[in-house]
């Protein structure tokens, strides 16, 4: 009975102190400290189970055995409950997924007369892959904010591949990605003079729109003379890695105008790219940079590694149930219940909680560096779709009106696409894909690149 007692008091002292050890390596090496608020109560959890179990060796034996058979009891009680909200939650999505793919299958059909394509991103790859060696999936640089093995970080993805993008209207946009890794028509960078160079995160990428339907496509039209369009914009990139990108890109070309687009609500994601080691040397040095056009294949090394890992980890989920074995023995459901997150309310953050002081910099710091280049600096503000829902559009919204006092402080001419478009377009809901939350459709990346143009020549008069 002795032994028992110890080996139970010996049991529960390691478990807490593994317990400890793997919420400090969550809160403090994973995510860098960012995270500190929400792992305060897992903190608190381990060290209480550390003094209990500690306590636990000189507690008479029968208390620890009828304390050590409750836990027992209630862990067992945890997983049940567990179990049956994994049950419970698999069938409702797959439900709701099922539902929302047939809602939107038939507003495709309707309005193009077209099947939905149903397959996801890497199931159209290995279709695509038996007559094109060559295709890849799009692989973005927020993939390696926090990998640590690498000596340079990429600001595109790979490049002269047809790239598989995203599906978000009902068919994949797939494009062929130029030199560098992004998505222009590659003949862009031979034209002696840029008239609009773009910098953003998904929005401008093309999120899941053919490429002459994205912003930059649709400028490209509206240009009378010779002049190229030259989109940079990746998926997640945030205000860091646009500076870092203007850095390494612009001094190869000639250009006019540099516009710089912002995502409302994405300036508290910032905190993510600060951390990174390499992005935080642009903030801190004018003078670095990882010249990355002269390095161009080890960057594409990189990519292509990251590529293989990411279709090996498809392939991998496909074929076996790990991942929701890993999230029921994390009890992921059931902390969601113990423990669940704060209702999001934009409008509350604090504008002290936001990096805005950083962003600020991170501007000035671009706006100098494009007038040294001979170039121009627009301030583009894109909004989201929450902004056009329950009279949610007013300043307070996403610190909506601060940003934009930063802007005006810092000389930068700002093309507001929420005053200059949507609040005057009859039904602004239409302008997102499916009348849904996400990201704009074609109809309104033609009228904003319009709206950029327009303003501009307004500007410029």
């Amino acid at each position: 009975m002795t032994n028992i007692s110890k080996i139970i008091s010996t049991v529960l002292l390691s478990f807490s102190i593994l317990l400890l050890s793997y919420v400090f390596y969550r809160s403090q090496i994973l995510h860098n400290g960012t995270k500190f608020d929400y792992y305060l109560k897992y903190y608190i959890i381990a060290f209480s189970f550390i003094i209990l179990s500690s306590v636990s060796f000189f507690i008479p034996k029968k208390l620890k055995i009828n304390i050590t058979i409750a836990l027992i009891s209630s862990l067992i009680g945890l997983y049940l409950s567990e179990g049956y909200l994994t049950m419970k939650n698999y069938s409702d999505s797959k439900k709701l997924r099922s539902q929302e793919m047939q809602n939107n299958s038939v507003i495709y059909k309707n309005n193009t007369g077209k099947d939905y394509d149903k397959r996801t991103r890497f199931e159209v790859y290995r279709d695509l892959k038996k007559e094109d060696l060559n295709v890849v999936v799009a692989i973005f640089p927020m993939l390696f904010l926090n990998d640590k093995n690498i000596n340079y970080l990429p600001l595109s993805g790979i490049s002269n591949r047809r790239t598989i993008h995203c599906n978000g209207s009902g068919y994949y946009s797939i494009y062929q990605s130029d030199r560098y890794g992004f998505n222009n028509p590659d003949k862009e960078w031979d034209k002696n003079g840029i008239e609009f160079f773009l910098l953003g995160d998904s929005f401008v990428h093309g999120h899941c729109v053919n490429e002459p339907d994205t912003i930059s496509g649709n400028l490209r039209k509206l240009i009378t003379n010779r002049g190229g369009v030259l989109n940079l914009g990746m998926n997640r990139d945030l205000s860091l890695s646009q500076y870092a990108t203007l850095k390494e890109y612009l001094p190869v070309k000639k250009v006019k105008r540099v516009l710089w687009f912002y995502v409302e609500g994405t300036l508290l994601n910032l905190v993510d790219e600060l951390n990174n080691k390499i992005l935080i040397n642009y903030l801190n040095d004018k003078s670095f940079t990882q010249d990355i056009i002269s390095r161009e294949q080890e960057i594409q090394k990189i990519l292509l590694k990251k590529l293989k890992q990411e279709v090996l980890k498809q392939e991998e989920s496909s074929r076996s149930k790990s991942f929701i074995l890993i999230q029921f023995a994390k009890l992921n459901l059931m902390r969601k219940v113990l423990f669940p997150d704060p209702v999001f309310d934009p409008a509350s953050i604090p504008i002290e909680e936001v990096p805005i002081e950083k962003f600020e910099n991170i501007l000035k710091l671009s706006n100098e560096f494009v007038k040294q280049n001979n170039s121009k600096l627009y301030f583009v503000y894109l909004p989201r779709y929450l902004r056009y829902t329950d009279n949610n559009n007013h300043d307070n919204l996403f610190n909506y009106k601060k940003i934009n006092e930063v802007v005006e402080n810092l000389n930068i001419p700002i093309i507001d696409i929420n005053k200059e478009l949507f609040i005057k377009y009859d039904d602004p809901i239409s302008l997102f894909t499916f009348r849904k939350k996400g990201h704009y459709n074609e109809k309104a990346y033609q009228l904003v690149a319009e709206t950029i143009f327009k303003k501009i020549n307004e500007l410029e008069k």
